[in-house]
């Protein structure tokens, strides 16, 4: 049989490759960690929590740390919504499907959320209610837009002097389209939206997308030890109570260590009652329960019907703060340059402390309110 030259030397390539495998080992069958540190074999697998886990995530959400997945676009404009917190506004609608929510004391001792969604966008959201003062200072952190009903004349006189400057977006159902009444909800509490009629609004104003929003500190997967990322030497707390007003307002959480969540409770008439959410009929399971304490003030320009004061609070600088997670609970410090910057917290060390990837719920609060744990 006649082998010509070309087809000799394949073959002859093709013996000496051979050899030289077998002669080490066979192939090895290689694996990439989702870390930028070498690939390691699959025979001696590196855990998942030693890949630095603190180090950022390029295709994350920026205000959950969750997987953005199937090219979506983590630049659209994130909406910060206003919803109702009083016993008569809940269940809320769509809060599960928050990236991150904010609980602000108001005025008469309740509270209410300001709840950012850019990750997901759920088809009912409400109830909708009136801006405050801190929202000046929330929105831009996230790159925004405010999303409310109404709000009283000072607050107006300077929410619509930061929209004019570029500060935000504000999209309020004063002069914007995309807000409705529902017939099952006596008035005021009775005012929906949609995530889409608000993009609907922003596409108008040509706003929407924001490529600048800050990517708060998350470690890169739920899967993680509890001590890790400045939670060495956090005590145990699998229960959590927030003293907010006892009647409507004062909120708890449970740990569920199944789940790695905090399972949220408020009270109604006294009673605490397991927030769920009216859309998805989803419990609500937060991963991380961040307490930021500083200084509220009255402001006597705001007074609502009642005659109680409405406030205003520090937001800048540092103070102290307190980190729920992984059933832990860590002392430390928050910090925060400026409107535009995203909080960040350290522990007694200075060690930075990293938040679990998922729904993080943070609790403004005053310095002298007293969060106890067991």
């Amino acid at each position: 049989m006649h082998v010509a030259r070309s087809d000799l030397r394949a073959i002859t390539l093709l013996l000496v490759t051979t050899l030289v495998a077998a002669a080490c080992g066979g192939p090895k069958t290689i694996e990439f960690s989702p870390s930028p540190t070498a690939p390691v074999t699959k025979a001696s697998p590196t855990p998942r929590a030693t890949l630095a886990p603190d180090a950022p995530c390029e295709e994350c959400w920026p205000l959950s740390g969750l997987p953005a997945s199937n090219g979506a676009p983590t630049n659209r404009k994130p909406l910060l919504i206003k919803i109702d917190n009083a016993p008569a506004a809940r269940p809320h609608y769509g809060i599960t499907q928050a990236d991150m929510v904010f609980e602000i004391i108001v005025e008469g001792g309740v509270t209410r959320l300001a709840a950012v969604f850019q990750a997901q966008d759920p088809a009912t959201i409400g109830s909708v209610r009136s801006a405050r003062l801190v929202d000046r200072s929330l929105t831009p952190m996230v790159r925004g837009a405010l999303v409310y009903s109404g709000t009283s004349a000072y607050a107006w006189s300077l929410i619509s002097k930061d929209a004019d400057q570029g500060r935000y977006v504000e999209l309020s159902a004063d002069h914007e389209q995309g807000y409705y009444r529902v017939s099952f909800r006596a008035a005021p509490y009775n005012l929906f939206t949609t995530a889409a009629n608000q993009r609907d609004n922003l596409k108008k104003l040509g706003a929407e997308t924001a490529n600048d929003i800050p990517k708060w500190a998350f470690l890169v997967s739920q899967d993680h030890p509890a001590t890790l990322a400045g939670m060495s030497g956090g005590v145990p707390a699998t229960e959590i109570a927030i003293p907010y007003r006892a009647d409507t307002s004062a909120v708890s959480y449970q740990y569920d260590a199944a789940t790695k969540t905090y399972a949220r409770f408020q009270n109604s008439a006294g009673r605490a009652v397991r927030d769920v959410d009216a859309v998805t009929n989803k419990p609500v399971a937060a991963t991380d329960v961040v307490i930021i304490q500083t200084e509220i003030w009255d402001v006597p320009d705001i007074v609502d019907a009642a005659g109680a004061l409405s406030n205003d609070m520090r937001m800048t600088g540092t103070g102290p703060a307190t980190i729920f997670r992984d059933g832990l609970r860590q002392e430390g410090t928050w910090s925060r340059k400026d409107d535009n910057a995203p909080f960040t917290f350290k522990n007694a060390a200075g060690e930075p402390i990293l938040l679990s990837p998922g729904q993080p719920w943070v609790h403004v609060i005053p310095n002298e309110m007293k969060v106890t744990s067991q």
